[in-house]
């Protein structure tokens, strides 16, 4: 799954650079660094809106039948899902960020890892748009992610983004690289710059 992500840009400009677009139609967002996106929170998302890229900030997650929220969509079942077929055919849209968040419990720590692209630069999620609020697909864990998680995020390259958006083929994203962080992002009320800082060592005091 994806619970958590970050978009720690410097500015917009370089959130636009590192977009598969060289101009949009319209941009809606407030945008500032973030380190610790979580479900409910508003985030940008891109989009076609009658052919023409449109960026603007949604809600991560959208309502479950039955009561709660659903935060991710298995992209292997999603174009056949009663719940998201129509948003696959007409609510495609691109998450970006440039890592996301998983965790492990190791001892008595739950202790988290951060994902980032291996060369840098923005991770392009996949994900379905509905009425304002979006889900991330996911697949199965490559190699990198699958010692912590059987799940991650659809990534695309810029090209496969295009694809997806325009036509609904997802196809692969890059390589990855993985890093224990701060075990301060396990609360999703933080979001600075600590959270994905190396984790503190224990200091030990010999008299």
């Amino acid at each position: 799954m994806c619970g958590r992500y970050t978009l720690a840009c410097a500015n917009e400009d370089a959130l636009l650079d590192g977009l598969p677009y060289d101009a949009f139609s319209e941009t809606r967002i407030q945008f500032r660094p973030r380190y610790n996106i979580g479900p409910g929170q508003r985030s940008p998302v891109l989009f076609l809106a009658e052919g023409d890229p449109v960026l603007a900030d949604m809600e991560w997650g959208v309502p479950r039948e039955g009561g709660g929220t659903l935060i991710n969509a298995r992209s292997e079942g999603a174009s056949r899902s009663s719940r998201f077929s129509d948003a696959f055919r007409r609510g495609r849209c691109l998450v970006p960020a440039d890592g996301f968040y998983e965790w492990r419990t190791e001892g008595t720590i739950k202790q988290p890892y951060l994902f980032r692209p291996t060369e840098g630069g923005l991770l392009l999620m996949a994900g379905l748009l509905e009425e304002g609020r979006f889900v991330v697909l996911t697949t199965k864990a490559d190699d990198t992610v699958s010692e912590i998680h059987d799940r991650m995020p659809v990534q695309l390259t810029r090209e496969g983004a295009r694809d997806w958006l325009a036509e609904g083929k997802l196809g692969k994203g890059g390589a990855l690289r993985r890093s224990q962080v701060s075990t301060r992002v396990n609360r999703g009320d933080h979001d600075d710059p600590d959270c994905v800082a190396p984790p503190a060592q224990a200091s030990f005091r010999f008299d």
